[in-house]
């Protein structure tokens, strides 16, 4: 059975995506996540539900470096601990782009599937604590 919740971190891709980054390479950590973020930015197509999970989980990510606080599941937390990475080199940008345009309906198979189950207030509000974090920018 797949995991499956509102929040960034609720489901198996973003949870592959983080699980994968901790077990790398330390130095890799910033690469990937860059990586999955203009991966996602740079689609000129409909964005694939997938790539939008993974590119969340990698702005909710840098979000939860610039403001611990908003995660609330000790699981990642654990791996953000593990992860040598700042917000320098503008992944604060980068995370801030991703999220602004993983909320945007346009053309958004993700954002699709959960307005079409009723829950994208649900979501939007499970992402909003990294929304701030990323636009406040402390660090």
């Amino acid at each position: 059975m797949g995991a499956w919740g509102h929040g960034p971190f609720e489901n198996d891709s973003a949870m592959d995506f983080v699980g994968d980054l901790a077990d790398g390479p330390a130095d890799a950590v910033p690469g990937g996540l860059r990586s999955a973020m203009t991966a996602m930015l740079d689609e000129d197509d409909y964005l694939d539900g997938s790539i939008v999970e993974d590119a969340l989980a990698a702005a909710c990510l840098v979000a939860a470096r610039i403001d611990p606080s908003v995660l609330t599941d000790a699981g990642t937390k654990e791996y953000l601990d593990g992860m040598a990475f700042g917000t320098e080199d503008g992944l604060r940008d980068l995370a801030q782009r991703t999220i602004t345009r993983a909320l945007d309906p346009a053309d958004n198979e993700w954002y699709d599937l959960w307005a079409d189950g009723g829950a994208f207030t649900k979501v939007e509000a499970a992402i909003a604590p990294f929304r701030r974090a990323v636009a406040a920018g402390r660090s």
